[in-house]
């Protein structure tokens, strides 16, 4: 039963408890998603992390199904949100506003690495998360292309080739920062930045003839 919407507990009414049990249930599968895995997030295991019992699970989500998704989304979500602030924040040319962005994503994915192998590995995990997450890759690819032709106007890649090349663009940052958090590359996030940095800026503009 929710609690009414009035009642206030130290200063706290219930819709503000209500976000932080959510943000707390969230908080709880991305540890779990990232550290046994999404077959392994139970619903009782997120509620034991959190510290809530499932009376409160069920105030926020309907399902597992529901939490994973909304763990995924809050990734992706947070992404973004540093991605258009450090364009937005940045002063300089071209090079300087992409390169911005990508140290963005890259810091995110590599100062937490939970959140690189949701984005990476557990988004694969069950046809839900593939859904959303080709869902995810498609939205960024629609970004990419916008921002290509706002830059570069005449200069930039003509459909159909714009979007190819940015969701290859997106699959090769991909590639590497996965391959970074699996130790399977010894590159700094710097470099890493530089070389998709430098992808995008040759990529995405017309072959000079």
């Amino acid at each position: 039963m929710a609690e009414p919407a009035s009642r206030t507990y130290g200063g706290v009414d219930a819709a503000d408890r209500a976000v932080r049990r959510r943000a707390a249930l969230i908080e709880a599968g991305l540890d779990l998603m990232s550290s046994v895995g999404t077959d392994k997030t139970t619903m009782t295991a997120v509620c034991a992390a959190a510290g809530l019992t499932e009376r409160y699970f069920y105030e926020s989500f309907r399902t597992k199904s529901d939490l994973l998704l909304a763990v995924l989304d809050s990734v992706a979500d947070e992404v973004r949100g540093a991605a258009i602030h450090a364009v937005s924040s940045t002063d300089g040319d071209v090079a300087d506003r992409v390169r911005a962005a990508l140290s963005a994503v890259v810091s995110i994915m590599l100062s937490d690495p939970r959140k690189g192998r949701i984005a990476f590995v557990e988004s694969m995990a069950s046809p839900t998360l593939r859904a959303r997450r080709q869902a995810t890759i498609d939205a960024v690819a629609d970004v990419v292309v916008e921002r290509s032709h706002e830059l570069w106007a005449d200069r930039a890649l003509p459909p159909p080739q714009d979007r190819l090349m940015a969701l290859m663009f997106i699959g090769a940052c991909s590639e590497l920062v996965s391959a970074r958090l699996q130790d399977h590359i010894g590159a700094t996030p710097d470099e890493i930045v530089d070389a998709a940095t430098q992808l995008f800026l040759t990529g995405m503009l017309r072959p000079t003839s």
